[in-house]
């Protein structure tokens, strides 16, 4: 403990160190947590999708307007987006309506 008003070299080095060190293992310790609650959410998402029934998709795609390029890369993004997020290709479904929220 620090008694005087003068801290020594080697009591210095020991309290940065030691402050590195609780830093450095509450990182890897939380970097633990999120990579096993990402697992167990994972796994939790693919039980749920799999028990419910697959849904029908649409023989009609969304036809997208040939004068409005933004609209079309909004429609790509968004489509690459959900594709991404459901780890299927984007022939597996198909997006039908999009509102702004």
């Amino acid at each position: 403990m620090i008694t005087t008003e003068y801290i020594g070299f080697l009591e210095s080095l020991f309290t940065s160190i030691l402050g590195m060190a609780i830093v450095f293992m509450s990182l890897v310790f939380l970097a633990i947590f999120v990579m096993i609650v990402s697992k167990v959410i994972g796994s939790l998402e693919k039980t749920l999708l799999d028990k419910k029934s697959e849904a029908k998709v649409l023989t009609k795609p969304v036809e997208v307007p040939k004068k409005d390029n933004k609209e079309a890369l909004k429609i790509a993004v968004i489509t690459a987006a959900i594709s991404e997020e459901r780890r299927e290709p984007v022939d597996r479904f198909v997006i039908t309506n999009i509102q702004k929220i």
